[in-house]
């Protein structure tokens, strides 16, 4: 018996080395804070990370407060934001003048609001004129660019709405009727889970049922596809590649519809199909569900916090993963909290992703976690190599940018995303705004590439001009590789309008041997049909308002349809 005890204890000495604590509680001046949202990024451009928050004080009176990071110790500054309680928040550079801005979402003193904020570059915020949709208590906001003009766009959901509006490129926002469900208690994500280099959206909520949506982009109209995956309220919905196969898997945390706390991750099959994989987390509601790498291993791990489906008890939990998309729970320790809001980001910039937690333990609370997994056994991150442009494509009004692939010592290449700066000038970004600084590439935020695991990007709306662009990689962990040298291309004017209406009928068929285009064009025309990088491999007249093209001979990938008439140029990809 003795040495059965004897065996057990060194056992657990052995698992207490092997896995020592990287996450050590920091004191810091934030003060506590529930039923809201909180972020790090850069902005103040100066080479570290800040912590926004927003949510109920200790007084549970709506709060905002900024806090400058100088060199990991951080103060509050005066920003000019207001407090917003039941809140979400989205960080982005709207306006192209290289600084971060913010959009808010939530409950004031006043009632329900939606808060756009131009960051001034000096830890100043504006608040705009904007008459923005105000989603209410537990909606949802989320920065994107739909279109594929540059401009980040926002989305907006809660209260049985979702709202999307059109960055106008001059700071102002314009609805669009873009055929988005309805939803209440809703978690929205932007991601591109068909690699088809356009932004789709991830959409749970309760529109009468409670249901998860994957809403594709196609030129920037959306449909929904047509899967069944389980919903959930009051939770988090999430875009994150856990199995390395360069398509984005879906997270989904929440209530389900017998209010029941639930955490489910579904694989990307790579055809428009996901299935349910069965990663054995325990239940979670009332916020947050996160990817990160935490241990630098270059796959994303998962914590989550909130509440557990067992009697509505709080936990925070972190889950490592093994490389291949299976799971097992790491002891951090980390603080228990309710409503909670999480926000990760290398804040001391010692190459590896610190944790802000927040919510609500009694009363609103607090923590900061400073990840030490470098003075342990885990390995150091290093970034990845800056990628090689191997192809450009221009006609018309848009660009179509090609690379290869980088490199990384701890990730394998297909666990890479990227990030596209394109400007009108050298080093600018008035066109794509990458988040990051030209010159050093340090990134402006913990979050994916604005291409993501796409290695071509595709730029609409162009005048004619001369255009300066690059391109960085980064890895799992948010660790960001130089930008590749500068390049340019040229767009020309033309009188050739582009692209048609979108009112026009373009019904594309496919099979295994042919692809068959049908519209409403009756007047002379002629049909391209091209690679991505702009190869053209079969161009015709458009006869009867409908062609057969021959496809069985060409491998699986995103190509160009084209079609040309006196009106002007219809473009649509098509997934082979």
């Amino acid at each position: 018996m003795k040495r059965t005890h004897l065996i057990l204890i060194l056992s657990s000495l052995l698992y207490a080395t092997a896995f020592s604590q990287p996450f050590t509680p920091v004191a810091n001046p934030f003060p506590g804070m529930g039923r809201g949202a909180a972020a790090f990024a850069d902005f103040d451009n100066d080479g570290d990370l800040d912590l926004l928050m927003t949510g109920q004080d200790n007084t549970y009176y709506p709060m905002a407060k900024l806090f400058a990071n100088t060199q990991g110790d951080f103060s509050e500054v005066t920003s000019g934001i207001r407090g917003l309680y039941n809140s979400a928040l989205s960080v982005a550079d709207y306006d192209h003048d290289g600084f971060q801005d913010v959009i808010i979402t939530g409950q004031g003193l006043s009632g329900n609001a939606t808060h756009l904020y131009r960051n001034l570059g000096n830890l100043q915020f504006l608040l705009t004129d904007s008459t923005l949709y105000a989603a209410g208590a537990d909606g949802d906001v989320a920065f994107g660019d739909y279109n594929n003009d540059g401009f980040a766009d926002i989305i907006l959901s809660g209260n049985w709405y979702s709202k999307l509006y059109h960055n106008n490129g001059n700071g102002t926002f314009t609805e669009i009727e873009a055929g988005l469900p309805g939803l209440n208690s809703p978690s929205i994500a932007w991601g591109d889970y068909d690699n088809d280099g356009d932004q789709d959206l991830l959409m749970v909520g309760d529109n009468g049922t409670i249901t998860t949506y994957v809403m594709t982009n196609d030129n920037g109209v959306f449909t929904p596809l047509n899967v069944q995956i389980e919903g959930a309220v009051a939770g988090s919905a999430r875009w994150g590649d856990h199995n390395l196969d360069g398509y984005p898997d879906i997270m989904i945390t929440g209530k389900d519809y017998n209010l029941q706390a639930v955490s489910f991750v579904y694989n990307n099959n790579s055809d428009n199909t996901f299935s349910f994989a069965n990663v054995g987390f325990v239940g979670t509601a009332l916020e947050p569900a996160d990817w990160i790498d935490y241990d630098n291993d270059a796959d994303p791990d998962v914590m989550l916090a909130g509440q557990n489906s067992t009697c509505g008890n709080s936990f925070t939990r972190l889950y490592t993963n093994d490389g291949i998309g299976g799971y097992t729970e790491f002891p951090a320790n980390l603080a228990f909290a309710d409503r909670s809001a999480s926000a990760w980001g290398d804040y001391d910039n010692d190459g590896d992703s610190d944790l802000f937690l927040a919510g609500i333990s009694g009363t609103p609370t607090r923590f900061l976690y400073r990840n030490d997994l470098l003075n342990g056994s885990f390995q150091t991150n290093t970034p990845p190599t800056a990628p090689e442009i191997t192809d450009l494509y221009t006609w018309q009004d848009y660009a179509i940018i090609n690379w290869s692939r980088s490199t990384d010592l701890q990730s394998p290449q297909m666990s890479l995303t990227y990030n596209l700066r394109v400007g009108t000038v050298p080093g600018g970004n008035a066109i794509v705004s990458p988040n990051a600084d030209a010159i050093t590439g340090n990134r402006y935020m913990a979050a994916t590439g604005n291409m993501g695991s796409n290695t071509f990007g595709i730029i609409r709306g162009l005048a004619p001009g001369t255009y300066y662009f690059g391109l960085q990689a980064i890895d799992q962990a948010y660790a960001a590789s130089p930008f590749s040298q500068e390049q340019s291309f040229t767009i020309l004017p033309t009188a050739v309008k582009n692209p048609l209406n979108n009112d026009r009928v373009l019904n594309i068929q496919l099979d295994s041997e042919m692809l068959r285009v049908i519209t409403d064009i009756s007047g002379s025309a002629t049909i391209t049909m091209s690679t991505i990088s702009g190869v053209r491999l079969f161009h015709d007249c458009l006869s009867n308002c409908e062609i057969n093209i021959p496809v069985s001979r060409y491998p699986a990938g995103i190509y160009l349809i084209s079609i040309l008439t006196e009106e002007g140029r219809y473009t649509r990809k098509i997934k082979l």
